[in-house]
């Protein structure tokens, strides 16, 4: 994480994250009886996706700071890739650190490419190199640097702005992201995209990722594994979303999955999972082929078509139904297998 390797690190393509230790992690605030997190152990593997589900209060964004030291741990230790990051200078380890919230926090005075390039030019990035990560950027979030880049936060719809907040955030490429509920305050159809699209990047550069949510739906769809978390962040349960969905640990766990845990584990498999006929009529209802098995059965309901297209190919309800019964099946014989 040394600004020596800065260079060298993000010149590297689908870079890998790295492994973050947690290991008796506690805050205390003074005057508070009892501690906001309390001896939080958790091994997160390089390049997963981690998702903090909760109750408000219960101390998941509290745990996720004390990560890159926005919250100074009271006890226990913190190791990324091996690294000690309490011995680290805060702005140094903070500078290798990706970091999203929900209020993305743009900088209303400086142009997208600005925003874009400010962690390239603290750690001193060539200006060309500073220009070329930051249209790099602006094509992998979607977003046409010829377009997007000399224009202010104030010009650009929410989604955009979210996906600025994204660019934003690896710019410097850095192993670790923390994202604090960054799609919470986008409305429902465009938080659907702005997941889907959250989702191929993170394919492609596998960063090792926590993401806190109250959406449990959302981390079903977007966690490679789902730390539940009660009062004090003590972990409840930490497993892979089907698991979780299969066999929840107690029924703390359990109210969060709720009685439609069928429906749920839908969110675990795509529509680009079937194989569709192709030439899809125009005027049919779309959805893109990392929409959710659950996303395209709501498409159909909503629009009120037993087709619809999946990239320009025709899946029918009868296909969709029989991908739902194959999936469940699947899905419980290998949670039962796992057990």
């Amino acid at each position: 994480m040394s600004d020596d390797n800065a260079d060298d690190h993000a010149d590297s393509s689908g870079t890998t994250g790295e492994r973050i230790e947690l290991v008796g992690l506690t805050k205390r605030y003074p005057g508070q009886a009892e501690p906001a997190v309390e001896n939080v152990d958790l091994d997160v593997a390089a390049g997963e996706l981690v998702v903090f589900v909760g109750p408000s209060g219960c101390g998941k964004t509290t745990t996720m700071k004390m990560i890159n030291r926005l919250i100074e741990p009271t006890s226990g230790s913190i190791r990324i890739d091996g690294r000690d990051v309490l011995a680290m200078q805060p702005d140094q380890l903070r500078r290798h650190i990706g970091y999203v919230i929900q209020q993305i926090g743009l900088f209303p005075h400086m142009t997208i490419a600005q925003n874009i390039g400010i962690v390239p030019n603290l750690l001193k990035w060539p200006k060309k190199k500073v220009a070329e990560r930051v249209d790099h950027l602006l094509h992998l979030v979607g977003l046409d640097p010829t377009v997007h880049a000399r224009r202010y936060p104030r010009q650009l719809s929410g989604g955009q702005q979210q996906r600025i907040g994204v660019a934003r955030a690896l710019a410097a490429d850095p192993p670790v992201m923390l994202m604090d509920e960054p799609f919470g305050a986008t409305d429902p159809i465009t938080r659907l995209r702005l997941q889907d699209e959250f989702l191929r990047l993170q394919r492609e550069l596998r960063k090792t990722i926590i993401f806190v949510t109250h959406d449990f739906e959302e981390a079903i769809k977007l966690g490679d594994r789902i730390a539940v978390l009660r009062e004090r962040s003590h972990i409840a349960q930490y497993d892979t979303p089907a698991n979780i969905l299969a066999r929840p640990a107690d029924e703390y766990v359990a109210s969060f999955v709720g009685g439609d845990a069928t429906l749920k584990r839908l969110a675990l498999h795509t529509v680009g999972e079937i194989d569709g006929e192709p030439g899809a009529p125009a005027d049919l209802p779309g959805v893109a082929p990392t929409a959710t098995l659950r996303e395209a059965l709501d498409v159909m309901v909503a629009r009120g078509s037993d087709r619809i297209s999946v990239d320009g190919t025709v899946v029918t309800f009868a296909q969709l139904s029989a991908a739902v019964r194959a999936a469940d099946a699947v899905d419980r014989q290998q949670t039962t297998a796992g057990h």
